[in-house]
């Protein structure tokens, strides 16, 4: 149980579930970026050291598949954001949204509710 985090287990659970299932599971670079740095900012870089190494292997597995930004996908977010500032989404957010609607993902998961407020269906259930 990470310290500090009043979720982590409804997260992790939900986790294991699609992991059982075989369910394939997508991030971004932004998202890890984000996630390293909380991490490194509450657990200490062991935490983080562990979390990375847990991630290359589910790379490996091909159970995870890692989205980089890059130009396009910055450009095509950034009239998105300005047309969501009033729901308070952050940048990394609406890449997010953006790739959910490129590629037809079904949900979310994520702690911000925020998704839902632009038509997102977010996982877990909280």
């Amino acid at each position: 149980m990470l310290k500090g985090e009043p979720n982590h287990q409804a997260v992790f659970d939900y986790l294991t579930g699609e992991i059982r299932l075989k369910s394939k599971l997508f991030t971004s670079d932004y998202v890890l970026d984000e996630t390293f740095t909380r991490l490194l900012n509450t657990q200490g870089i062991t935490t983080v050291k562990n979390f990375k190494t847990h991630l290359s292997l589910t790379e490996k597995q091909g159970q995870l598949l890692v989205f980089w930004t890059d130009e396009t996908l910055f450009t095509r977010s950034w009239p998105l954001f300005q047309k969501f500032a009033g729901h308070k989404l952050s940048f990394t957010d609406v890449t997010i949204f953006t790739l959910v609607k490129d590629f037809k993902l079904d949900e979310v998961l994520s702690l911000d509710q925020g998704f839902k407020k632009v038509g997102l269906t977010v996982r877990p259930l909280l």
